[in-house]
């Protein structure tokens, strides 16, 4: 009788720590999966602001080489307003990469757009600007090659911090499903 009660004990310990067992790991597997849902949904956030970032930079670094020389205004107005364009995408985008967070990929964006914004206000103040100015609106063209260095720095830092986070929220998951076990 003392045997089959042991026996009895004994199972339901066992069939309860393999519930227990099996729920923990339940668990593990859905903060896992949520962590790689997290983990893309940011990737998109932002990777759907860089591209249009990269357009925009692109466009504007076409207009400026467009002032270069003779002014093919066709080809100024074309380009600025092809960077209008994807500003207005990449601002779209920065919304939501400012819900997907961190801060710091926010505030990264934020200082990539503003570069944008300021190579733009520039090259519209230079469009805007006479041609025949006695120094060919160098200061202009100065500031204009700042900025995309400036830019070319701030995109940088976007991607770093996009990465960083991308590889923090990974491994802050990990940790913390080795904490709750």
């Amino acid at each position: 009788m003392l045997g089959a009660s042991i026996g009895v004990a004994g199972t339901v310990l066992a069939s309860a720590i393999t519930g227990w067992s099996t729920r923990q790991q339940v668990r593990a597997q859905a903060r896992a999966e949520h962590a790689h849902w997290r983990r893309q949904v940011r990737r998109d956030a932002y990777s759907a602001f860089l591209a249009p970032a990269s357009e925009s930079q692109n466009a504007l670094k076409s207009a400026g080489r467009a002032f270069v020389g003779e002014r093919d205004t066709e080809e100024i107005d074309r380009r600025l307003q092809q960077a209008d364009d994807q500003l207005a995408l990449a601002r779209a985008a920065w919304a939501n990469l400012a819900v997907e967070g961190p801060e710091a990929v926010g505030q990264a964006a934020r200082s990539v757009y503003t570069t944008l914004r300021s190579m733009q206000t520039t090259l519209l103040a230079l469009r805007d600007s006479p041609a025949n100015t006695p120094d060919g609106n160098a200061r202009f063209l100065e500031r204009h090659a700042v900025e995309a260095g400036r830019l070319s720095e701030r995109l940088g830092e976007f991607t770093a911090a996009a990465r960083a986070a991308l590889d923090d929220v990974e491994g802050l998951d990990v940790l913390s499903v080795d904490r709750r076990r």
